[in-house]
């Protein structure tokens, strides 16, 4: 049996669009001679639809272009495996299910709505879905295939330490015998993440004894990105073939459903090479390209001071949208440094990205005299954040001008621990930095330069980091050293230890400044991360690249009493 896969970008709420790209994909599965053909989870509507679910035409939209799906098979040999909001059919429960259906020969022959529904991290399908009641294989010119829906295979992931379902499809497609195991799936993209889901669904496949078909969709909705990826794996759970990160792919498999050969891979593009830090920058390229286009933004503005961050986002944007769709803004003050602005120079014409220097000299000067006549002059941390906030109030303001959105350049470390100033350096619609810790930040940096043609000057990745916001700052005057207190950061929010197991870890690498409140600098760091709560929770949407972001996927109330 020949499967097709087609791994495609679907946009949320854009249905004709969505459909043409399934189409598309199922016209090349046709010629291919193709007995079927396998497209990503919720690929007519978009996934996640969130809110959008509560909409009355939800419904009615679905169902108009599946039908346009269904009546495309007419007369044609290959069916069309298509991923779609269906209403439920029960009179309880939540009013939608997530489902795909099967379209062959004009009719619609098979149906499924998912069975498992993620409520964790970013997901909270239970909020709108209704689980699937019944399991049951379509047969297909007499093999029995098991037709799930992304989460329904993972229900024995052992990443949370214990199963999070009650009962697990993967033993009901035992049950019916299935020969071909076939994935539908909106899998989001997190840093190596890639490997995780393979082993899981070769733990599948060896226990049913059978080939699987996995797709995923790739592309990026807000602050969530998809990778794709998508691969077939033998009966053994050996991977046979791979479609690239964040691209288009299609491929087809020859699949054997009823002996021992493995399945013949045939795609229309190799998977990269490059490592993790490449898949990275392909999934924050991604990232900032569909941000911008889906939001129907062409250009954007960012603050470039000569540092790692700033440097690193505007080769970002550089690539996701153009040079000269980027421009990079100087803000120097009377404590900026003179490389401050050499570097942000070179570093706009390495990358060919246009660059206005705007000081903010008289600005600052002016506003302090004024906010401060009468209080005695302003307090230093005031003067500092008024710098932030002007230079915030230049990026937006010439936004507006330009009719373009403003990127922030705050990476995870500084949101983190609130080295970062509301409404100044905070301000923007996207964050393309702000789920990597500093020291990652420098890493990806000097893969950029080994990949791209070095646009970032030596002067941004050697400097010491500083916020230049007080005479002969830097950062080590405030934070620990970024070498101690990215891994310290790393197990308290990503793998959620108990403060008695950090302070266990990490307490004797570093000690306080004569002004820990605590005596104890771990304690004294998650203090700053609880208080600084209010300002993330106005912070630019952040791409999400690890296993735990700040931003939807990461609710802590405001206002509460959590000592630590």
């Amino acid at each position: 049996m020949r499967v097709a896969l087609a791994q495609i970008a679907p946009v949320v709420g854009a249905f004709d669009a969505n459909v043409a790209l399934i189409e598309a994909a199922y016209d090349r599965a046709c010629k291919a001679g193709a007995r079927l053909l396998l497209t990503p989870e919720l690929g007519v509507c978009g996934y996640p639809p969130h809110d959008l679910i509560e909409r009355p035409e939800i419904f009615e939209r679905n169902d108009r272009a599946v039908d346009q799906l269904r009546k495309r098979t007419e007369g044609q040999e290959c069916a069309l495996i298509v991923g779609h909001v269906d209403a439920n059919p029960y009179s309880t429960g939540r009013p939608a299910r997530n489902c795909v259906s099967v379209l062959e020969g004009g009719k619609r022959v098979h149906h499924q709505a998912k069975t498992l529904l993620p409520t964790y991290d970013v997901f909270d399908e239970a909020r709108y879905f209704e689980p699937a009641r019944e399991v049951k294989p379509w047969i297909c010119d007499g093999v029995p295939i098991a037709v799930s829906i992304c989460e329904d295979l993972w229900g024995a992931d052992s990443v949370w330490g214990r199963r999070l379902y009650g009962s697990d499809p993967v033993e009901r497609y035992r049950a019916a015998g299935v020969k071909l195991i076939l994935s539908s799936s909106a899998s989001p993209y997190e840093w190596g993440k890639g490997r995780h889901r393979e082993e899981i669904h070769a733990e599948v496949a060896k226990k049913l004894g059978s080939p699987l078909l996995y797709v995923n969709q790739w592309g990026a909705t807000d602050e969530i990105l998809f990778d794709g990826a998508s691969f077939a794996l033998d009966p053994a759970g050996q991977v046979q073939g791979r479609l690239p990160h964040f691209a288009d792919g299609f491929a087809t498999v020859d699949v054997v459903t009823n002996g021992t050969g493995n399945p013949t891979w045939t795609a229309d593009a190799g998977v990269e090479t490059g490592g993790e830090l490449e898949v990275l920058s392909r999934a924050l390229v991604t990232g900032i390209r569909e941000y911008f286009s889906r939001t129907h933004f062409k250009m954007a503005v960012l603050g470039l001071s000569g540092g790692i961050d700033s440097a690193v986002v505007a080769t970002l944007a550089a690539k996701a949208l153009g040079p000269k769709n980027v421009l990079g803004v100087a803000m120097p003050s009377q404590y900026s440094s003179s490389h401050s602005l050499s570097d942000a120079e070179l570093l706009a014409k390495n990358l060919g990205v246009k660059l206005e220097v705007r000081p903010i000299k008289f600005l600052f000067s002016t506003t302090n005299r004024e906010l401060g006549e009468a209080r005695g002059g302003l307090k230093p941390l005031a003067q500092e954040n008024l710098q932030a906030r002007l230079r915030g109030l230049t990026l937006m303001t010439l936004a507006n001008h330009y009719g373009a959105l403003t990127l922030t350049t705050g990476n995870k470390s500084e949101l983190a621990v609130g080295y970062c100033t509301q409404y100044g350096d905070m301000v923007g619609a996207l964050a393309p930095i702000g789920d990597l810790f500093k020291t990652r930040v420098y890493e990806l940096a000097r893969h950029l330069n080994a990949a791209w043609g070095a646009p970032i000057p030596e002067g941004s990745l050697t400097k010491p980091p500083s916020a230049e916001l007080a005479p002969g700052q830097k950062d080590e005057d405030s934070l620990p050293p970024y070498a101690l207190l990215d891994p310290l950061l790393s197990d308290y929010l990503e793998q959620r230890l108990s403060v008695a197991e950090l302070v266990k870890r990490h307490e004797s690498k570093h000690r306080p400044k004569d002004g820990s409140k605590t005596g104890s600098w771990v304690r004294d760091t998650l203090r700053l991360i609880e208080v600084n709560e209010f300002k993330r929770r106005q912070a630019a949407p952040v791409l999400k690249v690890s296993g735990k972001a700040f931003g939807i996927g990461r609710r802590i109330p405001l206002a509460k009493v959590w000592d630590q």
